[in-house]
């Protein structure tokens, strides 16, 4: 579903994306204002997408970088090291073989 015009932008499709981006960018090692680009062109659509609409270019820039911005801090808090990756990093020495 796209963001139609004049609808609020919900915080919660903000945040889903922004966890999306975090996630994209741990797997492909994209940087982040590329998936932001892609994503919001994606999931926030022709409203925010237009150029050709004052309003909108106004809002693209914005939602970008607040997209980008938070996307930087979750990865910067750890919140996205799963069970996996926590029990490879606790069990790290245990893991190499003997020299």
């Amino acid at each position: 579903m796209t963001h139609e015009y004049d609808d609020p932008i919900d915080p919660e499709r903000v945040a889903a994306a922004v966890r999306y981006i975090a996630e994209r960018h741990r797997a492909e090692d994209r940087p982040v204002e590329l998936l932001v680009d892609d994503v919001v062109r994606e999931r926030f659509g022709g409203c925010v997408t237009s150029v050709n609409e004052r309003r909108s270019a106004s809002i693209l820039p914005g939602l970008k970088l607040e997209i980008a911005r938070q996307v930087f801090e979750l990865v910067a808090s750890g919140e996205l090291i799963d069970e996996i990756d926590e029990a490879s990093i606790e069990s790290f020495p245990a893991s190499d073989p003997p020299a």
